[in-house]
């Protein structure tokens, strides 16, 4: 029989529930504890926490981690807020204003109900740190609540394990043998000579405040963690659209283990088809 798992609570683009099958049987389960660097929906996490003594879920944006924290946490009060904020399936101008007193003043669950009603529920943010997906013609609805109830069911046994942050991945340090996980934004190509170029590998929106300085810092920060000892895998494109991702191979240069994945993202562009290539990388057998 197949085995289930439980989705995130969050309608989220990127999510790697679909890959959990692939993922979930590569982690170290040696270790006592774990770390989703980069937490997004949590998908990952919330999937293995039996498996660990605690977790961490880590995002840098503050909002993301307060949707996790208010579901987990509080979620009558957290949800009854959300549906009092969303819009519906027609309401244009609504959305309109929603995202605007979002980024007037920012909330969880202001970012939560946007997400709900946004085209695609994607997490997309300008330059400027606003939130600027259009709308999606879409609310909160009975198979949201259904989602919901799932997950909350599932996490509320080991709502003591988990806990959070919203710091930048370099500021995140296990003093003690962890797991983490990485998933990344796509980062940039390699040139032909093998170095990190000034193009993205993707347009995605949760692209938009990622730097080649974070590449290389993520490059660095996870020797770091091979060489402290700790368990890393990470996953991300090797090659999407013809354009290769230089931290992805140089890690594969690096002689890392490394697995392909099967997966196919053509659903959600609008550009046409484009090939995606993606593996998950990692230091231990």
């Amino acid at each position: 029989m197949e085995q289930k798992y439980i989705n995130s609570a969050l309608n989220y683009t990127g999510s790697k529930f679909k890959l959990l099958d692939q993922i979930l049987p590569e982690m170290d389960y040696t270790k006592e504890y774990f770390i989703d660097l980069f937490c997004g929906s949590g998908v990952v996490g919330f999937n293995v926490i039996d498996k660990y003594k605690k977790i961490l879920i880590n995002d840098i944006i503050k909002d993301l981690i307060g949707i996790h924290k208010g579901i987990i946490n509080n979620p009558i009060v957290f949800i009854d807020k959300v549906k009092s904020l969303v819009v519906s399936k027609d309401d244009q101008d609504g959305f309109n204003e929603l995202r605007k007193n979002y980024n007037d003043k920012n909330s969880p669950e202001g970012l939560y109900s946007l997400l709900l009603c946004c085209n695609n529920n994607a997490l997309r943010f300008n330059q400027k740190g606003k939130f600027n997906q259009t709308f999606g013609r879409r609310t909160f609805s009975d198979s949201t609540q259904k989602k919901l109830d799932e997950f909350i069911t599932h996490i509320s046994k080991y709502s003591e394990k988990i806990f959070y942050s919203n710091n930048n991945f370099y500021k995140i340090n296990p003093t003690k043998p962890s797991m983490i996980y990485c998933d990344p934004p796509y980062g940039y190509c390699m040139d032909n000579n093998g170095n990190i170029s000034n193009k993205q590998v993707s347009e995605a929106g949760y692209n938009s405040t990622w730097s080649q300085k974070d590449d290389i810092e993520l490059y660095n920060y996870i020797l770091k963690l091979d060489k402290n000892k700790h368990s890393f895998m990470i996953s991300g494109v090797i090659e999407h659209d013809n354009k290769k991702s230089w931290i992805v191979n140089k890690l594969i240069q690096d002689k890392f283990n490394y697995k392909k994945l099967n997966c196919n993202y053509n659903g959600i562009s609008h550009k046409g088809d484009k090939e995606t290539n993606e593996v998950i990388i990692f230091n231990y057998l």
